[in-house]
This record gives structure tokens, sequence and C-alpha cells, in this order.
């Protein structure tokens, strides 16, 4: 008992001596407060290897003899130990989370290329488990060290990009609802539209150029979402634009002409040749 005592006791301490709340000092090591809490309390009878080992990574402190002793000497822990571990092994800055990320690559590349080999054993197929359990651990790291703001942050900086989509105006009229529901997302009014979308229906595409932003989800398909407020446009352009013959190739066969894929091409390389296109080519309201 007099053991558990101490152990929370030099938690607590710990905590203190780098002025960190017992929320802030649980978000730091990647658990819960309430893990925090039941420690200096005295509720967990003693610190789990797994718990010591988390707070001597953000800390340096290690743990002997029931207390936090210096990773630069042997003696108490102190304010000046913090300090320089995070300046040489603990810098958090943009240009330190690069360098980390460049040494890391390489190992995850390593064992990726591993588990599509065949073991000495004959064992294969490893490969989609390992990849999906990276996706695990980055979804745990994202939850337990409070990251989810921080990401969302980046994901509108890193990932925001322009992008355009084509629409087989046959299947808008099809399902009028659900019509309506896509293109609001865009800002675009599908009943002030749909008028001129049955004029030119026949082999007819409708195009919408728009903001994107990807989502997260690692060893997952990327999805990409409407990206609001946008920056890089005013607000989405759309026109329609017909290709002969290509209404019962998309339908039947689930793919478009040449002349398709050349024009969507055209338009990702030159955007103001979709703005022209717009300009010639848009329904009116």
């Amino acid at each position: 008992m007099k053991m558990q005592k101490h152990a929370g006791h030099s938690v607590a301490e710990l905590r203190k001596i780098i002025g960190k709340s017992q929320s802030q000092f649980a978000t730091m090591i990647g658990v819960s407060k309430h893990s925090i809490i039941s420690v200096e309390n005295g509720r967990t009878k003693e610190l789990s290897k797994n718990l010591t080992k988390l707070i001597q990574i953000a800390t340096g402190a290690e743990l002997a003899n029931g207390r936090f002793e210096s990773p630069f000497k042997v003696a108490d822990y102190t304010r000046d130990d913090f300090d320089r571990w995070r300046q040489k092994y603990g810098r958090t800055d943009k240009a330190t989370a690069l360098k980390q990320f460049n040494e890391m690559k390489t190992w995850v590349k390593i064992l990726f290329l591993a588990a599509a080999k065949s073991g000495r054993a004959g064992n294969r197929d490893r490969l989609p488990a390992v990849c999906l359990s990276l996706g695990e651990w980055l979804d745990e790291a994202r939850v337990n060290f409070k990251l989810q703001d921080e990401i969302e942050d980046l994901l509108d900086d890193e990932t925001r990009t322009v992008r355009t989509g084509a629409h087989v105006i046959l299947a808008l009229l099809e399902d009028p609802k659900r019509s309506q529901k896509d293109l609001a997302e865009h800002d675009i009014d599908f009943s002030k539209i749909k008028r001129e979308l049955k004029r030119q229906a026949t082999d007819g595409y409708l195009f919408i150029q728009d903001e994107y932003r990807s989502t997260w989800g690692p060893g997952r398909d990327t999805y990409k979402e409407v990206n609001k407020p946008r920056i890089l446009l005013p607000h989405a352009r759309y026109w329609i634009k017909k290709f002969k013959g290509s209404l019962a190739d998309l339908q039947n066969y689930g793919h478009s002409p040449h002349e398709f894929f050349e024009y969507v091409k055209h338009i990702n390389q030159d955007p103001s040749f979709a703005e022209s296109e717009a300009r010639l080519n848009s329904p009116k309201s």
C-alpha cells in the first residue's frame, strides 16, 4: 500500500515539475485523464510498464526505486531535465515533425515490403492485416493524443484542391430528390436548372468544378468532400457538355469514349478553359 501511494505521489510531483495539469499530462503521454487521476489517487496499485514507458518517452524521467530520476544523472528529476530532454529528443515544431517522418517512412516501407514476402515457413497474405493494423494505430494515436482538431486543420491546409466531376444528365433527371441533395452540396439549385437539363439530356453531362478536401481515414479509401468556406474558388462552376454516343458506353459498360477523358484532362490542366466553358454552356437560372 505504501508503494502505490508513493508511485502516485511521484507522478503528481513529476507533473507539477514540468507544469502540466492532469489533462495536459494525460494528452502529452497519450492516455486518458482518468488514468492519471487513478494513479495519483492510489486507485491503481502500481505503474504499468506501458505507462512508465510512455512517461519516460515524453519526459525522459526514469522510474527507479519508486521515484522519477533524471535521465542525465542519478538525481531527482527537475524542470531543467525536462527542458533539456525536449530540446535534445523531443522538440515540437514542423521541421522536427518532417524530419522524424522522413526517418520513420523508411521503416514503414521495410515493414510493408517484408509483409509482402513469403516467409520461411511459407507464411503469406500478411500485408492486408499489416496495413489495417497501422491504420488502427493511427486512429488510436489521433484519439489518445487528442489530435482531432489539429488534423482537421491540416487536412484543410494540406489536401485542399480543385476537382472537376461529371454527372450524366439522364441519371440526374431519373432521381430528382437525390439530385437536389447532391447538387445542394455545391450550392447549385437543381430545380432552377432542371428545365435546361431536360433540353440537353441526350448525350449530355453536367460538369461541376468545386473545391474539395480529404477526410481522415488511414488504411481506407480516401474520401473527398466539398470544402467550405472555399478559398481556391469563389463558388462552384457548372456547365453542360455533350458527347455523341457517350451515354450508351457509360451506362452499358461503365466508361466513356476517349474524347470525354481528353476533355476532362484539358479542364484539369487549364482552369481558364473551364471558366470559358462555363460562360458559354452553363444553364441559365
